[in-house]
């Protein structure tokens, strides 16, 4: 019996320590800055109806869900990944009504709530690991979770599902059936670069949200412009980063100017700043969790 308290104790605590990652990780992408087109401590980017205050109220919000789904996972980790995501729905669609209830009705986190939700369910997963694990096997798991049975068919067709019916373009459910690559190939080695060049948070984050804002489809800023407007988005920082000497103040300086430029143009990179969410998150586990989660070797797999 003490034994059998003693397992659900550390349970509970590790779920409440998933749930603290996710949320601060929503916390810091926020505060960045500054963020071209998006709400940080600075300013609300290209947003009237939310500020910061707004997204430290969704974050919040979205405790209880983080641990839920975490601990749903940890339940039903003897099922197979691929016929996980069944399982989660209920408690995403009660974290979005958290959500809208914290914000007045203003979508915050919605697509975190779908990413982040499948990314805690793999720590979940992985919680019984004997040894520590690299990172990138969380992203592998999120694939096979995210390749499982397709969300139920909406009403009313959404953002996403007008811009694969005209591009191709795979949006958010196609970055988490191929394991969120813009985080896991993209944001979370340049943050790890610019972590291990001392670089400060600031620096570090934008650093990485250009990362991924190089290489990510965000079709947010594609149905607030055109997917023109993207690839030259795309293309710009994808020269600034093959800058040499790159330093900390010339890329926010950038990011002062870009933000500017997309504020005038009411464009917002929020599946960008969701991918930024997610980098903080895998960076925090591998510093933090040492025990259970590591980078991966040079050259080797996930």
């Amino acid at each position: 019996m003490i034994r059998r308290n003693q397992r659900e104790t550390a349970r509970d605590a590790y779920c409440g320590q998933i749930s603290k990652l996710a949320v601060r990780s929503l916390l810091y992408e926020v505060c960045i800055g500054p963020k071209p087109g998006l709400v940080d401590r600075f300013n609300n980017g290209a947003h009237r109806d939310m500020n910061l205050f707004t997204f430290l109220d969704s974050a919040c919000a979205l405790s209880g869900y983080f641990r839920e789904i975490t601990a749903q996972a940890m339940r039903l980790r003897r099922i197979p990944p691929e016929r996980l995501l069944p399982h989660l729905r209920a408690p995403g669609i009660e974290a979005e009504r958290e959500m809208f209830r914290a914000t007045g009705g203003v979508n915050t986190h919605k697509g975190i709530v779908y990413s982040m939700g499948i990314f805690c369910a793999a720590c979940g997963l992985l919680y019984s690991q004997p040894r520590s694990v690299p990172v990138e096997r969380l992203f592998s798991l999120c694939s096979q979770i995210a390749r499982g049975a397709p969300p139920p068919k909406e009403k009313a067709e959404t953002n996403g599902e007008r811009l694969y019916r005209r591009y191709r373009i795979q949006g958010v459910r196609g970055e988490a059936a191929n394991g969120f690559p813009s985080a896991r190939v993209h944001g979370l080695p340049a943050l790890r670069r610019a972590c291990a060049l001392g670089w400060d948070t600031d620096a570090a984050g934008i650093y990485a949200l250009f990362h991924i804002m190089a290489n990510l489809e965000d079709t947010n800023l594609i149905s607030r412009s055109n997917l023109q407007t993207q690839r030259q988005v795309r293309e710009q920082l994808a020269a600034l980063l093959q800058t040499p000497d790159l330093s900390p103040a010339m890329l926010l300086a950038q990011a002062a100017r870009m933000d500017r430029e997309f504020i005038d143009k009411n464009i917002s990179p929020g599946g960008a700043a969701d991918m930024l969410s997610m980098t903080l998150m895998a960076w925090w586990l591998e510093r933090e969790f040492p025990e259970r989660f590591c980078p991966a070797a040079p050259g080797g797999k996930d």
